[in-house]
């Protein structure tokens, strides 16, 4: 039904009024995440706007439902199945249509670039998943662009770093070029001109009609290296078991191991995040004076040396690695 006012709406046609019945009738407990992302849109054909009360209790709903990080978005649904062969559910479709649903509703919300980040960051070769997802995507993805791109780029964007200028590019036409300024780290920690405070304002203006994507990133090395584990979205643990003796790892009082030279060790890597990421490597470096032991040739080894990767039922995406070195 709500898939039914939402082409309805697509058409042209002012299906508030039915969209609001349904809502009504129906609740948060029988409608899906992209039935409400359907309703939302029906419901924006509303000229009066007497339907707003309606659209901002959705619209806080859905908020209480998102992931977000510091570039993307996303919304978790699940009906317990594969979500494709059965429902043509997937995750993605369900970020599409409620990307979708939130430009009609409020197109200046920074959901929106980071629902649209996160849609991009699962495209594989050009395309998602399935036609179900490709279909969706692209309806969400040109409506971002007619929204967010209408005006074509002719503009030049200046750099400053407190009062030093850092440099400028003019930007004409759509482009994926990028342009790219270094400032070195010197530049950086050098002394501000101010001497009541230390800290140094990084200003980027833009000039002319057009938008700007623009990305800060900072290359640095800590004064020590001995660091302090922390906790960032990500959780890495590491185990070393000794295989035939247990005497042959220790784990010294400073945290550090010590291993008995000669002899097999086990080692059990693990990398638990609560929230959906992309292209992420994990990448754990052979301690110094050890070798690698390929446990699938003969005589290498025994045991239980399998990877493995799971997923609990609290959505904590647990991923363990196994490896043995000498």
């Amino acid at each position: 039904m709500s898939y039914a006012l939402y082409v309805r709406a697509k058409n042209g046609q002012n299906v508030a009024n039915d969209a609001s019945q349904l809502f009504q009738k129906t609740g948060f407990n029988k409608l899906s995440l992209e039935a409400l992302g359907w309703l939302l849109i029906a419901l924006s054909t509303d000229t009066n706007n007497a339907k707003k009360p309606t659209i901002e209790t959705i619209y806080k709903h859905l908020k209480g439902k998102v992931s977000e990080t510091s570039e993307t978005a996303n919304f978790t649904t699940s009906y317990g199945d594969d979500g494709q062969s059965v429902m043509l559910h997937s995750d993605r479709r369900t970020d599409a249509i409620l990307l979708e649903s939130l430009l009609y509703i409020d197109p200046n919300s920074t959901l929106c670039t980071k629902l649209c980040k996160g849609l991009q960051a699962h495209k594989v070769k050009g395309a998602w998943k399935s036609t179900q997802e490709n279909c969706f995507v692209l309806i969400a993805l040109d409506k971002y662009f007619h929204i967010k791109e209408k005006e074509t780029p002719d503009f030049v964007a200046n750099i400053w770093l407190d009062n030093d200028y850092c440099g400028q590019h003019r930007y004409t036409g759509q482009t994926t070029n990028t342009h790219v300024v270094n400032i070195p780290m010197k530049a950086i920690l050098s002394p501000s001109s101010n001497a009541d405070d230390n800290n140094k304002n990084l200003i980027l203006h833009k000039e002319g009609s057009g938008r700007l994507y623009y990305r800060i990133g900072l290359n640095y090395a800590p004064s020590n290296l001995h660091l302090n584990a922390v906790n960032f979205g990500f959780k890495v643990e590491r185990t070393y078991i000794a295989v035939d003796d247990s005497s042959h790892v220790k784990k010294q009082s400073d945290g550090t191991w010590k291993f008995k030279l000669n002899e097999k060790i086990k080692v059990i890597l693990t990398m638990i995040t609560t929230q959906r990421r992309y292209h992420i490597a994990l990448v754990d470096y052979l301690p110094a004076g050890c070798e690698p032991l390929n446990t699938k040739l003969k005589g290498t080894i025994t045991g239980d040396t399998e990877s493995s990767v799971s997923r609990s039922k609290r959505d904590v995406f647990c991923c363990a690695s196994t490896k043995v070195f000498r």
